[in-house]
């Protein structure tokens, strides 16, 4: 059936036009009422329309048509029913209208219908595939969950574990954590203790476990207070220990600043070392410069006592000494020395020994005094005597009587090479002084004694030096010209900022007066260039605070001769911007000279720091400061090497320009100034 369904439709186009030709005939042939079955021809057109679609119904309508308009042609008789031949025409006419608009009809829906069947089919195959991939899907989202099912469980039982081992794991982390509050806690107690007893220098290499037992050359300080013991019989005990803690608390900021580590307290004196812990190659210039702050310190304060000092310089034993309490100290006959130097310093008074003279000489005015005992056995009484009697001598170079006298007191010393000295000038003075030549030949049998036998009271003088004051650097005409010291030196009084400031950061490399004399020399170079007064101002002053960061960096690397690594120049790369961080910390906001500090390394050619500015780039101010920088550093002296000579420090800051690093027209304008 289903093939014979099949087949039909296949050739039903032929089928149709045969039965509707076979139809035709035989109604048109056998019927004698024709006009009575010309409606059954629907029938035939609308199934045309339906199985065929519009355009095979329309051929098919028009095919009824002619078959009927032929045989009502050739037998008009056959159609007619009492009508005339218009009205048969008509009749057939409207009919053949309505069989086309039938046939059309139909096969539009047909056709519509298909495409509606064919959609639906499509729909019906996609559905049943979506219907499959969903059933999939669905199949898998089980499994999936099954699994998820099975996960969980599983996690559930690892997350059951795992609470009662982090349970565990909290209770041991408490334990911990207190037992490394504990820790923290008692380590800061250590280190409180430690920081409270020793310096923090001291602290901090024994915790590294960097402080080593050596012999190294080291300057000693000792201080003591003149009038302390009446002073302290009589004021009431709290009031002493109010007012030495007070003058304790003055000196410790200041000989920490230089750099000093404070051995010990002894009632009312200081022992202090420079160069150790630490080590630092300008030991003496620390010292000294320390020393002579803390005297203007003192002055300036108003304490019921004076303040001596001694400082001597040379080799020493430095490390811990002590059982269960100890202490870092240094241990040699220096260490006497200084003690000596500050028993016999006049009060107000620096007192140094000819080794710290030697290194501080070029930057601090000393002047030579009598030569001091070394060994222990010192008579305050006689030293002053021979003080007095030594000053005389300067006024009364002739009076054989006071180098007599000298002499005397010498011998009772038990210093026989000095009686002999004062009493051979004495002779020499008055040959014929019968006195004088007993005297002479007394000290010396006592001096052929002394060499007999090893005698321990035998006493060896030091030389002693007081400090007059720190050498003015602008005097120094090998770096300072007559005529631009007559020119400029006033200028340096508009300086605000206090040379205690800078001082102790100079002091590490022995660059004392540096800040000075680079402001000095910018302010000159902004002077030649016509720059505003303001403008000139702000560079002076940020000559003179430029190198103000440079306490970030080592000493070692300050006071190297030799090429820096990569990291150590990474260092000192740093020291312009830790410039202006610190004197924003000390209140100081003109930004004008923050920039200038900031940039006063940069190199004309953008080879500097920090920024790599280049040409005009740079602040004017900074080109300048870097000039003079230049200039100053050259003709300075430092500990591993001399200091230039004028013209040959311009000529190389004149190679510096062939070279790219400062602006040609700062460094015309400083040959100018200088030359």
């Amino acid at each position: 059936m289903q093939k014979f369904k099949t087949l039909l439709v296949e050739n039903f186009e032929r089928m149709f036009v045969v039965v509707t030709l076979t139809i035709t005939i035989a109604i048109n042939y056998f019927l004698p009422y024709k006009t009575a079955f010309l409606n059954f021809y629907f029938l035939a057109i609308i199934m045309a329309g339906y199985y065929l679609g519009r355009r095979q119904a329309v051929l098919g309508a028009f095919l009824c048509i002619l078959v009927v308009g032929v045989y009502v042609v050739l037998a008009p008789e056959s159609f007619k029913q009492e009508r005339s031949d218009l009205d048969l025409y008509l009749t057939i006419a409207t009919w053949g209208g309505f069989l086309i608009l039938s046939g059309a009809v139909v096969g539009q829906l047909h056709e519509k219908l298909t495409l509606e069947v064919a959609a639906g089919k499509e729909l019906n195959v996609n559905l049943q595939r979506q219907q499959e991939e969903l059933r999939q899907a669905n199949t898998a989202l089980q499994e999936y969950s099954e699994s998820l099912s099975t996960l969980n469980r599983n996690l559930q039982v690892q997350q059951d574990e795992l609470s009662r081992t982090n349970i565990t794991l909290t209770e041991r982390t408490e334990e911990l954590e207190q037992s490394k509050r504990s820790i923290e806690s008692l380590k800061a107690k250590v280190e409180e203790t430690l920081y409270a007893t020793m310096d923090s220098s001291v602290v901090n290499l024994l915790i590294e476990g960097r402080l080593r037992n050596e012999k190294r050359t080291v300057s000693i300080m000792f201080t003591d207070l003149v009038g302390f013991s009446s002073y302290s019989e009589e004021k009431p005990p709290e009031v002493v220990i109010r007012e030495l803690n007070r003058f304790i608390g003055d000196m410790e900021p200041l000989l920490m600043a230089y750099h000093g580590h404070i051995d010990k307290y002894m009632g009312d004196g200081i022992m202090c070392e420079f160069g150790a812990p630490l080590e630092c190659e300008t030991h003496r210039l620390l010292a000294v410069l320390a020393a002579v702050k803390a005297q203007e310190k003192m002055a300036k304060l108003s304490y019921p006592w004076k303040m001596r000092v001694g400082i001597g310089t040379g080799p020493m034993i430095t490390g811990l000494i002590g059982s269960k309490r100890q202490t870092f100290t240094a241990i040699g006959d220096v260490v006497n020395v200084a003690s000596r130097l500050e028993q016999a310093c006049a009060p107000e008074h620096v007192l140094i020994d000819r080794d710290t003279y030697n290194g501080v000489s070029h930057l601090i005015e000393a002047r030579k005094k009598r030569d001091l005992p070394s060994k222990d056995g010192i008579n305050p009484e006689r030293e002053q005597e021979l003080e007095a009697l030594h000053e005389q001598t300067a006024g009364n170079p002739q009076d054989a009587m006071l180098y007599s006298r000298i002499g005397q007191i010498h011998l009772e010393l038990n210093e026989p090479a000095e009686a002999l000295f004062y009493f051979e000038r004495a002779l020499d003075l008055d040959k014929g002084n019968k006195d004088f030549k007993v005297a002479y030949a007394e000290a010396g049998m006592k001096m052929r004694e002394l060499e007999k036998i090893s005698v321990r009271g035998k006493r060896q003088r030091v030389e002693a030096f007081e400090v007059v004051g720190i050498k003015d650097i602008l005097l120094n005409r090998e770096k300072i010209p007559q005529s631009f010291y007559q020119d400029f030196a006033q200028a340096t009084s508009l300086i605000t900022i206090p040379s205690d400031v800078i001082l102790p950061v100079e002091a590490l490399d022995g660059s004392l007066g540096h800040s000075k004399v680079v402001a000095l020399i910018a302010y000159a170079i902004a002077n030649a260039f016509g720059l505003p007064d303001k403008d000139k101002l702000d560079i002076m002053h940020a000559g003179f605070m430029a190198d103000i960061g440079k306490e970030i960096i080592p000493h070692y690397i300050l006071n190297r001769g030799g090429s820096l690594s990569k990291g150590e120049f990474d260092m000192v790369r740093m020291h312009t911007s830790e410039g202006v961080r610190i004197m924003r910390k000390m209140g100081y906001e003109n930004d004008a000279i923050l920039q200038i500090v900031l940039h006063s390394h940069e190199n004309f050619n953008g080879s500097g720091y920090p920024n790599g500015l280049k040409g005009e780039d740079i602040p004017i101010g900074s080109r300048i400061v870097a000039v003079a920088d230049a200039y100053d550093a050259l003709t300075s002296k430092r500990p591993y090497r001399d200091s230039w000579e004028r013209h040959a420090a311009l000529d190389e800051i004149g190679r510096g320009v062939e070279t790219g690093l400062y602006d040609p027209q700062m460094v015309k304008a400083l040959e100018r100034i200088m030359s």
